[in-house]
């Protein structure tokens, strides 16, 4: 299940908003959302979540925004049946809730049961979650399959027991392997999904008492538990764990600025972790980071802009400059329209230091001011500075010429 498009006629202040998520007729498995703060990236993911979300009450469901779907194979079959997507994710809604079976058509909940062996999923990573003392819940997981899931502090919670149960679970298929080696396969399991990443620290064990925590190593050999890690690291690590702990495929994933307390070096590859959890997912980020935006293609990248009126504004594909594999000032000026990486006051004294030479007013005392207040501030070395010499230099000989041919 994938978005082909989606319209928004009103949602918490977005209008007539129309955005495709397709390329060439196919829905696209990663789009990246980025704009200016207030351009509306979480709305449009909240508008998605929403529009999902209002389906647990067939009877009273009222819808004003609209989402065009891709549906696999067997998914669409099953709408067929069942007779309209009202009912197909209102059923998924239910699914696992026994005692709310009497909501639902029963020829529905039959057909999906029977047809689908792998139930799509909507996920919702929020920016915002509350990262408490971890602490397992339970040696066992048991998870029901939910339709809409909301990474929070809630689920966050589960992440040491999904662990425990994990090995448990292969304990289980293996039981002539020793249960450190089980424990290695594990570990080995999850580390790789950051292995591109190249990190300092390995999730290496789960402590020795009844809480079962996990315990890293890094490259020094220093062991710390989980709640011992960086803010970023906890961010990295739990919110990448409990999207694995979802199994998703054929899902929807909806993740709001992956780069939060991140590395500038782990946001360049974190959308290549993200897409190695599960399969056939369509992964929809709403990002501020350049780091994001120089990794992947320009068909991939929504920006939303406003224009003199206020309007958001969508731009996709050609309209746009290719960021992929670019430097982040590139980025930030022809993606996001910043106007410089500089700071603002020091690169305003740069333009007027420049257009003073451009009228040829190098040697007045005004441009001298700046132009030693600029090498105060940037050094012998920047590089509009030496360039700045450079043009001033040329004009001094472009003159002398003048003066020496008449």
């Amino acid at each position: 299940m994938k978005i082909k498009n989606l319209h928004i006629k009103e949602f918490k202040g977005l209008r007539d908003i129309s955005i495709n998520f397709e390329k060439n007729d196919k829905p696209l498995d990663l789009v990246v959302l980025a704009g200016s703060n207030g351009s509306g990236k979480t709305r449009i993911l909240e508008s998605i979540k929403d529009y999902f979300e209002s389906y647990i009450d067939i009877q009273a469901i009222k819808i004003i925004n609209n989402l065009q779907i891709f549906f696999e194979k067997k998914e669409k079959e099953c709408i067929d049946k069942i007779g309209s997507e009202k009912y197909f994710y209102s059923t998924l809604k239910y699914f696992s809730l026994n005692d709310k079976k009497e909501n639902l058509n029963d020829s529905s909940y039959l057909v999906i049961k029977k047809n689908l062996s792998i139930l799509p999923k909507i996920i919702y990573v929020p920016t915002e979650i509350n990262f408490q003392k971890v602490e397992i819940a339970s040696p066992m997981l048991v998870r029901e399959y939910k339709f809409l899931n909301i990474v929070d502090t809630g689920l966050i919670k589960d992440v040491p027991s999904y662990i425990a149960t994990r090995i448990i679970e292969m304990a289980n298929d293996q039981e002539d392997t020793p249960m450190q080696e089980i424990r290695t396969a594990v570990f080995k399991e999850i580390n790789e999904i950051f292995e591109i990443l190249d990190l300092d620290i390995k999730i290496s064990g789960i402590s020795k008492n009844a809480k079962s925590i996990p315990i890293f190593t890094n490259s020094s050999g220093d062991k710390f538990d989980i709640n011992e890690l960086s803010s970023g690291e906890k961010q990295l690590f739990l919110r990448t764990l409990a999207i694995r702990m979802l199994n998703p495929e054929n899902s929807i994933i909806l993740i709001d600025e992956p780069e939060l307390s991140l590395h500038p070096k782990w946001q360049q590859r974190i959308v290549d972790v993200y897409r190695k959890i599960g399969k056939n997912n369509q992964i929809i980020i709403a990002t501020h980071s350049p780091h994001i935006l120089g990794s992947v293609k320009k068909e991939n990248i929504i920006l939303l802009d406003k224009d003199g009126e206020g309007k958001i504004v969508v731009k996709t594909g050609d309209e746009l400059y290719d960021s992929h594999g670019q430097p982040t000032d590139r980025v930030l000026k022809d993606i996001m329209g910043l106007e410089t990486t500089r700071n603002p006051k020091v690169f305003k004294l740069l333009e007027e230091a420049g257009e003073l030479v451009d009228k040829n007013e190098y040697e007045s005392e005004e441009f001298k001011t700046k132009y030693k207040k600029l090498r105060e501030i940037l050094g012998n070395k920047d590089e509009d500075l030496l360039l700045m010499g450079m043009d001033i230099q040329i004009r001094k000989k472009r003159g002398l010429k003048n003066v020496e041919s008449k």
